[in-house]
Parts: structure tokens; sequence; C-alpha cells
């Protein structure tokens, strides 16, 4: 039988959340693009999730700018998946693979994503310990009441006798 994995479980870089304002457009080769503006919810190194109300199909190409220290970056992306929004009926939540991105933009991009992981890494390993001292408790108080089921049913056992 095949295990069944999270989507987190599955990524190979590190997706970190962030609220930052984005434009995107479908790419366009010819032509000038029409943006619309959204905000990013989480970043890796290799990709981006986006709000919208555009309704992308999977493998469509989209222009992306991001403001980075007050420099636009321009991004291509390829849509992986899309699915629609709990919070906004009337949105999709995008998933995006990074086609291309010049050299000095992604150095920009990568530096950010660092600083980005660093300060999320240091949230979770607080909350993971928090999180790791109650599991500890529920344990102690689960093996407690076992323990005492256990007693009990021995104290039954030997008043049937």
């Amino acid at each position: 039988m095949k295990k069944m994995t999270s989507s987190a479980d599955r990524r190979r870089r590190i997706r970190v959340p962030v609220q930052q304002a984005i434009r995107h457009s479908k790419y366009q080769v010819l032509g000038t693009p029409v943006f619309e503006e959204n905000s990013a919810i989480d970043l890796s190194s290799n990709g981006i999730s986006f709000e919208t109300a555009q309704e992308y199909k999977k493998g469509t190409l989209v222009l992306l700018e991001v403001e980075l220290d007050q420099q636009m970056l321009k991004l291509l992306v390829c849509v992986a998946w899309l699915k629609k929004s709990k919070e906004t009926p009337h949105k999709f939540q995008v998933g995006a693979e990074l086609i291309a991105i010049d050299p000095e933009h992604k150095k920009q991009m990568q530096g950010h994503l660092s600083s980005l992981i660093q300060k999320f890494s240091a949230k979770t390993k607080v909350s993971k310990k928090k999180t790791s001292k109650k599991k500890a408790a529920k344990k102690k108080t689960a093996k407690k009441i076992a323990k005492k089921k256990t007693a009990k049913k021995k104290v039954t056992r030997k008043k049937k006798k």
C-alpha cells in the first residue's frame, strides 16, 4: 500500500510565509502585459504562491513583479497548481515554479529569502518547543490513565476469583 504524503513533506525547499504585494500578468512575447495587483502567500528559492482573481491554468507562464529592498524584481513563473481560496471565495491561490530571473535579481531574492528563513526558523523552533512540552504532558496523563485502568482490571479480576 502506497503511503500518502502531505504537500509539505513532498517539498524540497523551505517555504516561508510572506505578506507582500505583487503584480502579475500572463506572459506575453509581444504586447504590453496587463498587471493585476495581489499578495504573495509564501516564497521559496524555486517558487512562489500568491492570491489572484485570475483562474490561471496549470502550465500557464506568468510574469511577476515583486518589490524587494525598493527594487522591482521581474520573475517568470509557471503555474503548478491552482485552488479556490478558503478565505476569499472569488479568489484563487496559485502555486508557481520559478522559470527565469535576472542573475542579479536572483542574488537579491536569495538574500531576502535567507533572512526570512532565519526569522521563520527562530519562530517555529519556539512554537515547536511549546508543542513538544504539551505533547509530553499529554503522554504522561495518558500513561497515568492507562495504569489506573490496568490496576482496576487487576482488582476486578481478584474480586471475581
